[in-house]
């Protein structure tokens, strides 16, 4: 079973796209292809900036991406099994909950932005990420139905220089991954399927 879970998560980021410009599903979705767009930018940069290189001494790319473990966004934000006919999604036996994914999304949200502020040095390389987080963030609790819950924090920085980069192209890599998904999530929502 959790080898097809494990198969599902890659096929699923695999074939994810963002939601296409043209869509006007959801009113978020341009914030959100705004932050995928940025995250993408770096990461294809391999961290490579302006002013300095993010990622010196260490291939990013070679690294794991190091994903939030208390946010359950990637399986709550999944379509329901009646919407998707696939093996791996059959075992949801519940239906797609707007409120969970989207308090899901925003607590991802809230992580990174309060992690990519806080650290040290801050990077203006990184400002177009920070920017388009919250701008995300702003348009979730604007547009779309309130979701309260806690935000816990987890804290990656050390103090040390080369170990914080490293947590921090580990970091950049998940929030790519999860940016992917609550594309698609945002995507779902505005559509309405969930609530046919």
């Amino acid at each position: 079973m959790k080898i097809c879970a494990v198969f599902c998560v890659f096929v699923a980021l695999a074939l994810g796209s963002p939601v296409p410009p043209n869509t006007q599903q959801c009113e978020c979705s341009a914030a959100a292809r705004s932050l995928l767009s940025s995250l993408s930018h770096i990461m294809q940069k391999e961290g490579k900036m302006k002013h300095r290189d993010l990622f010196a001494g260490f291939n990013c790319t070679d690294l794991e991406a190091q994903m939030i473990p208390h946010t359950l966004t990637a399986s709550v934000c999944q379509p329901s099994a009646s919407d998707e006919v696939t093996a791996c999604s059959s075992h949801r036996s519940s239906s797609f909950s707007e409120t969970a994914c989207l308090t899901n999304i925003r607590a991802d949200l809230h992580y990174y932005h309060v992690m990519l502020n806080s650290y040290k040095p801050s990077e203006t390389d990184l400002s177009p990420v920070k920017t388009a987080t919250k701008a995300l963030m702003d348009c979730l609790d604007e547009n779309c139905q309130a979701a309260d819950g806690e935000f816990p924090q987890w804290l990656v920085w050390s103090g040390s220089s080369f170990t914080d980069r490293l947590s921090l192209c580990k970091a950049l890599k998940g929030f790519h991954i999860r940016a992917v998904t609550v594309n698609r999530a945002l995507g779902y929502i505005g559509s309405g399927e969930h609530r046919k």
